[in-house]
């Protein structure tokens, strides 16, 4: 049967809106079935997939059934290297035809393809698989493929499919905008951190623009890695990874936020919302279990060089935003007080203490701790009492 224009119009016409007001792509392909259903074309099953830029995600891969709703997978980049070569989609690709037709009531027209055998087993008669291009440069953001089967004995009609065609370029539109906003966001998280991220798309860019609060800082920093790692060749930053992600896996967990990476440390910040002990606690559960996930990390790497974590904590007002030039800016923090907690952690391998803590921040945490003394600190006026974990001194 054919759709009736009106109904077909206003389909596009929903499919736009969403593309232009969601972020959600699954309610995209459920509301766009459920009308072609209530239209009158008989879809037993449509999925949406595209490509993300997503460090933990390779591929949004969406899937909705008549009967059961809509299911949302998130292929990691092992999996998608596993699953992508046996979809139809690099076939297609490579021999340029962007819309491919299965007729299921044969079962030689499965082709080998896992997914295309699952979809005539579950009842199947014809699937029609379109891909629209974003880019003809991109390598990761290619496009989205969108798929519809239906049960109905003898397939969808010519006419349901010249429909399906037309809907295709507006769903890529939609699906376009939505991995587009999915991909912005994801970058600027993995990469500047959940809060200055979140910042930054609120439209904080300009130069200098920011603010002055109090934070808890914790400042990482693996001790003697560039000695003790040279031998070991490129082959360390798979393992330097492991080393910074015991540390600010702790930190994000505690609600802190890792500003930036130091080449084999990390600067994170506990802003202090509500009082100092609170952020002050975050920050040293944060600190006690890196220190305690890189010792496991080590340990996992017998035959390797031992990477000692230090560790210093520091209570103080910092500058918390843009800086740098127009062409190249950088969220973070600066001011004395970064200063003074990298001339405490410097201090790590002297004392031979793996953690230690300002005056301010062991003031206002709630765990006890023991003073080691007062230190004249590099670039700082006066000397600075430094503590450690333990019972207060008496």
């Amino acid at each position: 049967m054919a759709i009736d224009t009106a109904a077909l119009a206003a389909v596009r016409a929903w499919i736009v809106q969403v593309g232009l007001t969601s972020d959600d792509p699954a309610s995209l392909l459920s509301g766009a079935s459920e009308q072609l259903l209530a239209a009158g074309v008989p879809i037993l099953r449509s999925h949406l997939s595209f490509a993300t830029l997503d460090p933990r995600k390779r591929a949004e891969n969406i899937m909705w059934l008549r009967d059961r709703g809509t299911t949302r997978d998130l292929h990691n980049h092992e999996e998608f290297e596993r699953f992508f070569p046996r979809s139809p989609f690099p076939q297609m690709l490579k021999t340029g035809r962007l819309q491919r037709r299965w007729r299921l009531e044969r079962p030689c027209d499965a082709e080998g393809f896992p997914v295309i055998e699952a979809i005539q087993r579950s009842g199947a008669t014809d699937l029609v698989v379109s891909i629209v291009p974003f880019t003809s440069t991109a390598e990761i953001f290619e496009g989205a493929a969108i798929s519809a089967a239906t049960d109905r004995p003898g397939s969808f009609t010519d006419a349901e499919l010249a429909s399906l065609g037309e809907l295709a370029p507006t769903m890529g539109l939609a699906a376009y905008r939505i991995a587009t906003s999915d991909a912005l966001g994801s970058l600027l998280r993995a990469y500047l951190g959940i809060g200055a991220g979140h910042h930054v798309l609120g439209g904080h860019v300009r130069p200098g623009e920011g603010d002055s609060v109090t934070a808890a800082l914790l400042l990482a920093d693996l001790r003697g890695f560039t000695r003790a790692t040279e031998p070991e060749g490129p082959g360390i930053i798979s393992r330097l990874g492991e080393h910074l992600a015991a540390i600010a896996e702790p930190v994000e967990a505690a609600g802190g936020e890792v500003l930036k990476f130091t080449g084999d440390g990390l600067l994170a910040a506990f802003p202090v919302t509500s009082d100092a002990a609170t952020a002050c606690d975050a920050a040293l559960a944060a600190a006690r279990d890196a220190l305690a996930r890189n010792a496991r990390v080590n340990a996992a790497h017998p035959a390797s060089s031992r990477l000692h974590l230090d560790v210093a904590l520091h209570l103080g007002d910092v500058f918390y935003g843009n800086i740098g030039a127009a062409s190249r800016l950088e969220f973070t923090v600066i001011g004395p007080a970064v200063n003074e907690a990298s001339r405490i952690e410097s201090l790590c391998g002297q004392l031979e203490r793996d953690l230690l803590m300002s005056q301010s921040f062991a003031r206002a945490c709630s765990a006890p701790v023991a003073s080691l003394g007062r230190f004249k600190l590099r670039g700082v006026e006066a000397e600075r009492e430094v503590f450690a974990r333990g019972e207060p001194s008496t």
